[in-house]
């Protein structure tokens, strides 16, 4: 049976498709002509499988329009990002030829098109090939195959590097607290030690009870009995937001009551680098209930603040101010600004990216950031965004959910 001049059109295009590939360029026009009669077309949409990590299939893509990422579970079950391809490159090839299961999962990141080469028509084409172009095929194969790796290798360094330092934070953060509420404490247990001296003074020496010696001894106490709450206080905040840095347990609390919290313990710090903290709270009381996690959240908020201290106002004095208020029925938001130097447009991109720092000069690793994002979308399942204008200050926008669902 002839084939229809439409048919041909359609071959035709295929095959000039097909020759933009690195992979498969190095056919002949009789083995492209072949591929491109052969391949199915198919089409995906964003968030849609192509195929999962460990099936079996004979079957390989080349994309044709949009982009695709590769994402594989290791032996942790933790999600390694393995890479994206995007038009004009293909994938499957090499589970396909060795009929091994897939390395991992890909899915459709825009809309896109694909042309589905089975495996008997590649070995088909590869068989009527020359010793050369053959091995044209697998060289190109080769060099994308070792980007992917490369990928995969720079994504498992990065979160290793993340989940470290994400400690090495913890551990910081811990110290900066322990310091802060040994100086706090020092001054109520300053107060007590004065009252108690001046009731060891007033009761030394036997004499008459007069009114003035009651109220001197009865405002003695009332000092004695607000300084041990405030010291009390102070501990019980203390090892809240301690053991949760250790322990990750998922809590009913009440977002507004952590937030005080955190900033009462980073008070020392803040003071000593000139950084006033305002709380605006929004919420209504039968809003401010959270069922999430104190730990993380204390960590996304002490980074805020950290960077307040050391790039906002890095000669000290300045004003920062969270804000806390309800996004919508089911979502809380918390807003972290200050007034500081900003960050400049072209940087704001790279923000949250591992490794990427404008302030190596002053301590920074560039991933402080990096942890936030990963803790607000990953471990407390929300959301954030930037917004900074150079010499003006930075805005930081988090969006939580009300109730956490694992």
């Amino acid at each position: 049976m002839l084939d229809t001049p439409m048919v041909k059109n359609k071959q035709t295009s295929r095959l000039e498709v097909l020759r933009k590939f690195a992979s498969l360029a190095p056919f002949s026009a009789e083995c492209l002509q072949a591929l491109a009669k052969g391949s199915v077309h198919f089409s995906a949409k964003p968030n849609q499988v192509i195929f999962r990590q460990g099936e079996v299939s004979e079957s390989m893509y080349v994309i044709l329009k949009g982009r695709i990422k590769f994402e594989r579970d290791d032996h942790k079950n933790e999600t390694i990002n393995s890479g994206e391809l995007a038009q004009y490159e293909s994938f499957g090839e090499v589970s396909m030829l060795k009929r091994e299961p897939r390395q991992s999962t890909v899915t459709a990141v825009t809309d896109a098109e694909f042309l589905v080469i089975e495996r008997a028509l590649l070995l088909e084409a590869l068989g009527k090939s020359t010793p050369e172009e053959v091995a044209d095929f697998f060289s190109a194969l080769n060099d994308q195959t070792r980007k992917m790796y490369d990928a995969q290798l720079l994504e498992v360094l990065s979160k290793r590097s993340l989940s470290a330092q994400m400690e090495v934070e913890k551990q910081r953060a811990l110290t900066q607290m322990v310091a802060g509420v040994a100086h706090e404490v020092n001054t109520p247990l300053g107060v007590i030690n004065t009252a108690v001296a001046i009731m060891a003074r007033e009761l030394a020496v036997p004499a008459e009870m007069t009114a003035q010696r009651a109220a001197d001894i009865a405002e003695s106490l009332e000092l004695i009995r607000r300084n041990v709450d405030r010291a009390h206080a102070l501990v019980q905040d203390f090892k809240k937001v301690s053991v949760s840095q250790l322990v990750a347990e998922k809590e009913k609390l009440n977002i507004s009551d952590v937030v005080s919290e955190i900033v009462g313990l980073m008070a020392v710090s803040l003071i000593k680098h000139g950084v006033s903290v305002k709380i605006v709270d929004k919420l209504k009381p039968e809003e401010k209930s959270w069922i999430g996690y104190r730990g993380f959240l204390s960590q996304v908020l002490i980074n805020f603040l950290t960077n307040a201290e050391r790039y906002a106002y890095p000669k000290g004095g300045g004003q920062a101010t969270i804000t806390l208020e309800l996004e919508d029925q089911d979502r809380l938001r918390l807003t972290f600004a200050d007034h500081g130097a900003g960050i400049s447009k072209e940087n704001q991109s790279h923000i949250f990216e591992p490794f990427f720092t404008t302030g190596r000069a002053l301590g920074g690793t560039g991933l402080g950031l990096a942890i936030v994002h990963n803790l607000v979308t990953n471990s407390l399942k929300g959301e954030i965004k930037l917004k900074s204008q150079e010499g003006k200050g930075a805005e930081f926008t988090v969006i939580l959910p009300r109730v956490i669902v694992e």
